[in-house]
């Protein structure tokens, strides 16, 4: 936490790279190096926004992406300062840190509830399926044009859609609640939003990225995707001059792996207990 307040007391020194303005209904790419800051902006309204994290030079569906289970698992449900954002196996490490926002809590609906969350997406099935619209903007469907403005083409960016991603502007809560099966569980579950214009949240990169930041077609959550006020949102991005820190490289554990498979099948063991992959 000290090294994110050190980086937070320096902000003075940053300097503004680019800008973006996300239109309602619509999907852009940002280009994020390491060290920058990315900093999301309600200028007029509150909307939500669902962003998709990539490792700068993805190829396809198994390279390095966030992955929510991973994150939630070492940073909790619901985002705050200071958490990061976790990517998947075999890269397992910080893609980007939430360091900073000017959210004010008295417009969250409890002490529960934050606006930055580990998410799915609004999808053109989500939408025929619970309010019967067809052809309606949606967060896949803004994401895939955000990935081809990238240079991806259609089928690519449609696979890449289907990842997970981030949701910010939008507040969630996780607490028990009755299910349609009359079972009670901890869920997630949502709340329109009240957060001021000038809202903001801001991630420090810690790897080269490429997002997708996706306008949400449900607005604040107030009210259904094709009758809800919508409200842009701006992207800035900012250099820091400050090198993320270093990070440990993974023992590679597959090559000694491979070798116990192949031994365990010469001598048919089906039995052995050794807890390093050379004792059998």
């Amino acid at each position: 936490m000290e090294w994110y307040d050190s980086l937070r007391e320096g902000r003075s020194g940053w300097t503004k790279d680019s800008e973006y303005r996300v239109h309602p209904n619509r999907g852009i790419p940002v280009h994020l190096k390491a060290g920058q800051v990315v900093k999301f902006v309600q200028p007029e309204g509150p909307n939500i926004i669902d962003v998709w994290y990539f490792g700068a030079d993805i190829e396809d569906t198994a390279g390095e992406k966030y992955d929510p289970v991973f994150t939630a698992g070492l940073e909790g449900f619901i985002c705050r300062k200071n958490s990061r954002l976790w990517s998947n196996l075999p890269y397992f490490r910080p893609m980007a840190t939430y360091i900073d926002d000017n959210i004010d809590p008295s417009v969250m609906p409890d002490e529960h509830h934050w606006p930055v969350w580990h998410g799915g997406h609004c999808c053109p099935e989500l939408n025929e399926m619970g309010f019967d619209i067809h052809n309606h903007a949606s967060c896949h469907t803004n994401c895939v044009e955000a990935l081809v403005t990238a240079g991806m083409n259609f089928e690519k960016a449609d696979s890449f859609a289907a990842t997970h991603n981030m949701c910010v502007f939008q507040p969630m809560a996780v607490t028990d609640q009755e299910m349609p099966g009359g079972h009670v569980s901890p869920t997630w579950h949502s709340s329109p939003s009240h957060l001021k214009p000038g809202s903001w949240v801001e991630f420090y990169a810690e790897i080269d990225l490429l997002l997708a930041v996706s306008h949400c077609a449900y607005g604040n959550q107030s009210m259904p995707p094709h009758e809800v006020d919508h409200h842009p949102i701006d992207v800035e991005v900012w250099d820091t001059g400050v090198t993320p820190q270093e990070r440990p490289e993974w023992t590679e554990w597959r090559p000694e792996f491979k070798k116990r498979l192949e031994r365990l099948k010469a001598i048919g063991n089906t039995g052995a207990t050794g807890r390093y992959y050379q004792d059998e």
